[in-house]
C-alpha cells in the first residue's frame, strides 16, 4: 500500500474513534420541578391519554418542548435527572401547571456541574417566546384535575371508568377483567360487592397504597377494571378521599 492511501486510512479511522467516543449532547431544554406528590405522564398531550410513567413530588425533568392542547400547555419531558450527570428516560407528556421552573441557583446542582464548572461562563440559551397567561376558567381546570370525589362522574379513561364515579364501580359494578387469568367468567363476572365488602372508608385504604406505589397502577387488563380505576382511586386518596 502506498503511503498516500496508508494516511488517508489512518486519518478516517481516527474521526470514526473521535465521533464514537465523543460525549453526547444535552438536548436542548429546560429544567422544571414536580409541584404534586405524584405526577402522570402520558403517551400523548391530552388528559385522557395512556400514562407511561409516574414522577415523584421534587423530581428534575428536562422539557425539550411544549404544545398546546384545548387550554392546557403540556411539555415534553424527555427525562428526569438523578444523581450526578445519570438519567432516567422518560419521553412522555406532563401538565406544565404541575412544574416548576427550576431556579437559577439549583441548574447548576442539578446538571452535575463540578464548581469549576459552575464558575465558567455559559452560553444562554435560546429564549422561548413567553406563554400567554393562563384564563381565570383555565387555570380553575388546572388546579381541579388532580380532585377525584367518591360520588363524581370520572372524566378520564376509557369505558366504563369515564362516566361513572368510584361508588357506582366498586360497589355496584361488574369487573371487566378476573383476578387471575383463565378464571371461569361464572366465579367473578358479578358485581364487585358479591365478593368484596368496600365502604368508602377501605377504598380509601386501598387507593393509599397505591399512592405509596404509583407504578402499581400502570398495569394494564388487571382487576377490576384495569389502570385507569386505579390511577382514579390514588388520585381520591391524595387529595382526602374526599
Amino acid at each position: 500500500m502506498t503511503r498516500r492511501p496508508l494516511l488517508r486510512l489512518v486519518l478516517c479511522l481516527t474521526a470514526v474513534v473521535w465521533t464514537q467516543s465523543a460525549p453526547a449532547q444535552d438536548p436542548q431544554c429546560r429544567l422544571y420541578k414536580v409541584q404534586p406528590s405524584s405526577l402522570n405522564i402520558s403517551k400523548e398531550p391530552r388528559g385522557n391519554a395512556a400514562y407511561i410513567d409516574t414522577l415523584g413530588n421534587a423530581d428534575v425533568v428536562c422539557v425539550t418542548r411544549e404544545q398546546k392542547v384545548g387550554e392546557r400547555n403540556w411539555g415534553f419531558v424527555d427525562h428526569k435527572l438523578l444523581k450526578g450527570d445519570e438519567r432516567k428516560p422518560v419521553g412522555g407528556w406532563a401538565n406544565l401547571a404541575l412544574l416548576q421552573p427550576l431556579p437559577e441557583s439549583e441548574v447548576a446542582s442539578a446538571r452535575g456541574l463540578t464548581a469549576s464548572q459552575r464558575a465558567a461562563p455559559a452560553a444562554a440559551p435560546p429564549r422561548a417566546a413567553p406563554a400567554a397567561p393562563p384564563s381565570p376558567a383555565a387555570a380553575a381546570t388546572a388546579g381541579d384535575e388532580e380532585v377525584v370525589r367518591f360520588k363524581e362522574p370520572l372524566t378520564s379513561g376509557p369505558f366504563p371508568v369515564n362516566g361513572r364515579s368510584l361508588e357506582q364501580l366498586m360497589l355496584t359494578g361488574v369487573p371487566l377483567f378476573p383476578p387471575i387469568e383463565g378464571l371461569d367468567e361464572a366465579l367473578w363476572k358479578k358485581q364487585c360487592s358479591s365478593c368484596h365488602k368496600w365502604d368508602q372508608r377501605t377504598l380509601c385504604e386501598q387507593g393509599a397504597s397505591y399512592v405509596k406505589n404509583p407504578k402499581s397502577t400502570l398495569r394494564g387488563q388487571s382487576h377490576p377494571y384495569g389502570g385507569a380505576e386505579k390511577v382514579a382511586m390514588m388520585q381520591w386518596a391524595k387529595t382526602g378521599c374526599q
